[in-house]
């Protein structure tokens, strides 16, 4: 996935909460002086500046798949390893993203799904109830 949106936009759109929840990220993980961190899906780079402000600008790396993202938190954290890559890209022990599992079923197969899912989701809109998740763990 990517978003090729200019990052103000997405600023405009998710910064709001990103700034706000960046904090607790970090807290969460526990991250503090004298680590290295990776900040996956950085976008921006509101999580990414949290971090720099915990362990210094050398101590962080970050990855977004969206070009315009990339540039935006090269430049608002200066210092920091910012590469364009998806998650699905990283060593990730054999579990890869669902859209290159989906790619890998056969034509006959995605066509199976995709009924499967026209079929049980409304026509009309709809609220999806959604769930954030975070992952911690050290190297």
């Amino acid at each position: 996935m990517s978003f090729d949106v200019a990052a103000d936009a997405y600023d405009r759109f998710m910064g709001k909460y990103s700034r706000l929840l960046s904090p607790q990220l970090a807290d969460f993980a526990g991250v503090r002086s004298g680590q290295r961190v990776l900040d996956v899906g950085c976008g921006p780079g509101a999580l990414t500046a949290e971090l720099v402000a915990r362990v210094g600008a050398s101590g962080v790396a970050a990855v977004d798949p969206s070009e315009p993202f990339v540039a935006a938190a090269r430049e608002r954290n200066p210092g920091v390893e910012v590469r364009q890559a998806s998650a699905g890209q990283l060593p990730s022990k054999g579990v890869g993203p669902a859209g290159s599992y989906l790619a890998s079923l056969s034509a006959d197969r995605q066509v199976e799904l995709r009924e499967a899912c026209r079929t049980t989701l409304p026509t009309t809109p709809f609220v999806v109830t959604a769930r954030a998740w975070a992952a911690r763990g050290l190297a």
